[in-house]
């Protein structure tokens, strides 16, 4: 049995029908980095479609996927498809992807880490919100490049920076360098 393919287009459809975000954009992660690795431009491809008389949620959910589709085709060495740098898909005011918009804290941090293609559309969200989970992935985000990049960083760290580090990791998974 083969599963019909989450492309970005179905996963805003659902989004848009009321669907929580980790079921609909869950699905389309799970395609994405799993079960249709090598169709992945077609993911990206299909238009969403926006209802005639769109809400305000239908329109940030919009600004959302078209900042996905750029996002991840620079991340990946995709073609942006042209339907996502349409200006409707852009946000007149600032809209954060998070449930509580009074979360001052968390506001700043997505304003200071959202990647530029959410914030051109006046989107903020996380700026792991594609991170690549599946460990085995050779796939830029996967955790062998983010555990070797924290490894590059320790390794160029003097002592005392790098032991308030490592402590500051306590509880995490931890990188001993061996010198």
């Amino acid at each position: 049995m083969r599963l019909k393919q989450q492309t970005l287009a179905t996963a805003y459809q659902q989004l848009a029908a009321g669907e929580g975000f980790r079921i609909a954009m869950g699905n389309f992660i799970n395609f994405f980095f799993l079960y249709a690795v090598d169709d992945r431009q077609e993911l990206l491809d299909d238009p969403i479609q926006l209802p005639p008389h769109p809400t305000k949620e239908q329109r940030d959910w919009a600004a959302f996927c078209a900042g996905a589709a750029e996002y991840l085709a620079e991340r990946y060495s995709l073609v942006c498809p042209a339907w996502a740098h349409n200006p409707a898909y852009c946000m007149a005011e600032p809209w954060y992807t998070i449930p509580d918009n009074d979360n001052r804290e968390l506001q700043e941090s997505f304003q200071e880490t959202t990647p530029e293609a959410f914030r051109k559309r006046k989107v903020f969200c996380s700026n792991r919100v594609f991170t690549n989970q599946y460990p085995s992935s050779r796939e830029p985000g996967s955790l062998a490049e983010l555990q070797q990049r924290r490894v590059e960083r320790l390794a160029t760290m003097p002592q005392a920076e790098r032991e308030a580090y490592l402590s500051q990791m306590a509880g995490k998974p931890r990188i001993h360098i061996v010198a």
